[in-house]
């Protein structure tokens, strides 16, 4: 069959399922417009405009967020917990209750994101974090660690709902998982450029009467500022208003969204559409995966420098192993993005790399070599770093309507902050630390389940919603997909 054939094929699916039920697989996890080859062309140059211009902010924030919660391990071995005088149980209480006030804006925070608007919530948040970031340098005791942290975490909470929402509005789904492996490159990239940063910022040490430790919060965080008002002034609020976009690659571009989110109004806040996502039996399935990784997640980008510090090396030196572990993630992450957005395979993506991770907790909790040890500690941020954003793209594509989709997000965050809370207490026995190595151990390979078992479900779903497309025994109609939302059977779940 021609190519063109196979257009004209698509073209007509599109037109009656809202969305393209060819596939590169059994079942397309992606829905296209209906587009000709034209706008495809002009569709494509737009999008290169929303990757150069609106992705990189985003990332930006992203980056912050994570450098700014997690610094707090970087002063940890500046000197900062002896400072403070913070026993081990004290310093846990403070890094939990930063994830208590996370979550109590998880699902909230993208009403507040729609009402505001991205473009203003977004950066603004960021701008409050970044000040917050710098009051944690005038800690002196622990109440002023856990009123620190817990505003923190208040403020915090609500950029990442808010980050993927907005991010599901500029891109298609089968586009997403590769710039959510950008995004989440971030937090990878954010775990080794901090170490490297209080490398050289606690060199400052005694500084206008200041500890390096201190340093460290009042560089990062006002540099958080800075950046916030910069965002502030040139993001934009959606694609319908994105400056950038010719009037020609506007209406091209659109017409993609509208075809591959099957969007064509949201309306006002729909709390049913919201309650549904609780008893959708995908959320118990990505809930699991979610939690497993945000231990993982948390653990690593908190205790990496304790861990590796444990091994015997000095505070520098520390501070600068915790890069190449979280740079090769990076790497690996938008390596393995590209191809299961080229692939469209989210679950098999998902297992495979959280195998690198059961690996990796295996390694380490069996050797005794340093170097070893140290070696492990690649296997396991890759193996968690890139699984995360298979997981958000897989929330993103499978989930519609519009405020079940905003709903879902929140959920997973929640999940994920759930585990983060675990993580906290689970690295108090060094130098070998292996209470929380034998339980990362485990959840490492729940991660690596979970995800095959959740494509068999969405595999089946496919199957089931195929026979039922085959017999044309459905309503097709708008008011029958919003009413039935990810369930109608034109929509075809992402593997």
């Amino acid at each position: 069959m021609s190519d063109s054939e196979k257009h004209s094929i698509s073209s007509v699916a599109d037109e009656k399922l809202g969305h393209n039920d060819t596939s590169r697989s059994s079942a397309l996890p992606s829905a296209t417009s209906a587009i000709d080859s034209h706008d495809e062309a002009i569709m494509k140059r737009a999008r290169r405009k929303v990757d150069l211009y609106v992705l990189p902010l985003t990332i930006l924030l992203y980056f912050l967020s994570f450098l700014d919660r997690s610094n707090v391990g970087n002063a940890k071995v500046a000197g900062f917990q002896k400072d403070t005088k913070l026993t081990n149980h004290q310093y846990s209480v403070g890094l939990t209750i930063f994830y208590v006030s996370y979550i109590m804006v998880d699902i909230p925070s993208n009403l507040v994101t729609k009402k505001l608007g991205p473009n203003r919530h977004l950066p603004t948040l960021a701008f409050l974090w970044g000040l917050i970031t710098i009051c944690q340098g005038t800690i002196k005791n622990y109440g002023g660690f856990v009123g620190a942290r817990f505003c923190l975490g208040l403020i915090e909470g609500g950029l990442s709902p808010g980050v993927i929402f907005y991010l599901s509005s500029f891109y298609r789904r089968e586009d997403m998982q590769l710039r959510m492996s950008l995004l989440y490159c971030a937090t990878a990239l954010a775990g080794g450029f901090s170490g490297l940063l209080a490398a050289a910022i606690q060199q400052m040490d005694g500084a206008l009467g200041h500890k390096g430790w201190q340093w460290i919060f009042y560089i990062e965080g006002g540099a958080t500022m800075l950046l916030a008002i910069f965002i502030f002034l040139v993001m934009p609020a959606s694609p319908a208003t994105f400056k950038w976009f010719t009037p020609e690659e506007n209406a091209a571009y659109n017409k993609a969204l509208h075809g591959s989110w099957v969007e064509k109004d949201v309306g006002p806040i729909n709390v049913r559409q919201g309650l549904s996502a609780f008893l959708d039996p995908q959320a118990l399935f990505l809930a699991v995966i979610t939690f497993t990784n945000g231990c993982m997640l948390a653990g690593l980008g908190y205790f990496s420098g304790p861990v590796i510090k444990s091994l015997g090396y000095s505070n520098t030196k520390t501070q600068l192993l915790t890069v190449p572990p979280f740079a090769v993630a990076a790497v690996v992450s938008i390596t393995v993005a590209f191809l299961s957005d080229k692939y469209q395979q989210r679950g098999y993506a998902a297992g495979s790399m959280s195998l690198c991770a059961v690996i990796g907790y295996a390694i380490f909790y069996t050797s005794t070599n340093k170097h070893t040890l140290y070696g492990s500690i690649f296997l396991q941020v890759i193996g968690v770093y890139a699984t995360a954003p298979a997981i958000a793209a897989w929330i993103t594509n499978n989930t519609w309507p519009h405020y079940k989709r905003g709903t879902m997000i929140g959920l997973g965050l929640m999940t994920t902050s759930c585990g983060s809370i675990l993580s906290t207490w689970l690295f108090d026995d060094p130098p070998r630390y292996h209470k929380g190595t034998s339980i990362n151990l485990a959840l490492a390979c729940a991660m690596c389940v979970c995800p095959l078992v959740t494509r068999f479900y969405y595999d089946r779903q496919n199957q089931t919603k195929a026979a039922i497309r085959a017999s044309g025994q459905f309503d097709d109609s708008y008011e029958s997909r919003k009413r039935l939302g990810d369930s109608h059977p034109s929509y075809i779940y992402a593997l």
